[in-house]
């Protein structure tokens, strides 16, 4: 019987196979350029087309023209790029997808080992110099608000007595503005928030370390990552792209809110999805993400849209990270 069930499991493989192949497009060319034929069908017309023609398991996607023909090295009538192949370019690169599922189990499982692996050398350095834009949105009716937010970070010496760190928020909303400064340095944790909200207090650098989430918006998504494409970027490192659901992500962004915009997690929210691009240096590491998470927002019986955008990027990661301090004139001591 085990013997049957083997030889039936092989003919459905082979059968499949067959089939497939059969079945394959071809790019055929004439006068006037390139059209694709699969099966007895026409080229596609006026329309975009996924086609993995080399058979890598990972599809390239063309535009065809009103007449089937493969436009090339162009503009679509929809504003995208083209090259020279005809293949989709964004951001300098070829877009992708999985032509199959175990293409896309491929690629996902090479996309988080190259993302677990990019978290954990980055966290491994004696100091980074982080910088960061955050850009939000929230679309209620015909109504929305925009609100962003810089970041910079800078830190080296992480749990040692020799551990400094600088970091630095400025938020708008509405007309307003908001900023905070905060930096450790000679032992004395120093916090800034405008007039009158100045204090400074002596602090070890153990207990500083324990109450630091320095580096808090890397590697956040690693669990969700999915959809994944591959490509080498101009640096010589790789560029990680991916997408998501997000489905289970609201813990992980609770974190995210607590650093960047506390009221966020008072809302009644739901993800969406998120999409995010990761470049990784030829060593492993982080050079920039840019990570959009797609929410709506429940409040009052009445629906938003909300968009958060964020933009992160390493400067130099490996290299030595110097800080320069403001003044430490003026601030109020207080104890630990």
């Amino acid at each position: 019987m085990k013997h049957s069930i083997k030889i039936f499991t092989v003919a459905l493989l082979l059968s499949l196979f067959v089939t497939s192949s059969a079945f394959a497009g071809t790019w055929k060319e004439d006068s006037n350029g390139w059209r694709w034929q699969e099966k007895d069908q026409l080229s596609p017309v006026s329309s975009w087309e996924w086609i993995d023609s080399n058979k890598d398991g990972m599809a390239e996607r063309y535009y065809f023209n009103e007449n089937g023909y493969l436009l090339t090295n162009t503009t679509t009538p929809d504003g995208n790029t083209v090259n020279e192949s005809g293949a989709w370019m964004a951001d300098g690169i070829v877009r992708q997808k999985a032509a199959s599922p175990a293409a896309a189990s491929t690629a996902r499982k090479k996309g988080k080992e190259l993302y677990f692996n990019a978290i954990q050398k980055s966290s491994e350095l004696a100091g980074l110099d982080i910088s960061g834009d955050i850009h939000m949105s929230l679309i209620y009716s015909d109504m929305e608000i925009p609100i962003s937010m810089k970041l910079g970070l800078k830190y080296h010496d992480i749990n040692t007595p020799n551990m400094e760190f600088l970091s630095e928020t400025a938020m708008q909303m509405l007309g307003s503005k908001d900023s905070h400064q905060s930096f450790y340095t000679n032992g004395t944790y120093y916090s800034n928030e405008g007039a009158n909200k100045k204090y400074m207090m002596k602090i070890g650098h153990e207990d500083m370390t324990k109450n630091l989430t320095l580096g808090g918006l890397t590697g956040q998504f690693w669990a969700f990552i999915d959809n994944v494409q591959i490509a080498d970027n101009e640096s010589g490192g790789k560029t990680l792209l991916y997408a998501s659901s997000g489905k289970g992500m609201e813990s992980y962004l609770s974190n995210i809110n607590s650093h960047i915009w506390p009221l966020l997690n008072e809302l009644d929210y739901k993800i969406d999805g998120i999409s995010g691009k990761a470049i990784l240096t030829p060593e492993g590491y982080f050079s920039k993400e840019d990570i959009t998470v797609y929410m709506t927002v429940d409040e009052d019986d009445d629906t938003a849209g909300f968009t958060m955008n964020i933009r992160l990027d390493y400067n130099k990661p490996g290299q030595p990270v110097a800080i320069s301090f403001p003044s430490t004139e003026g601030y109020e001591v207080v104890v630990y």
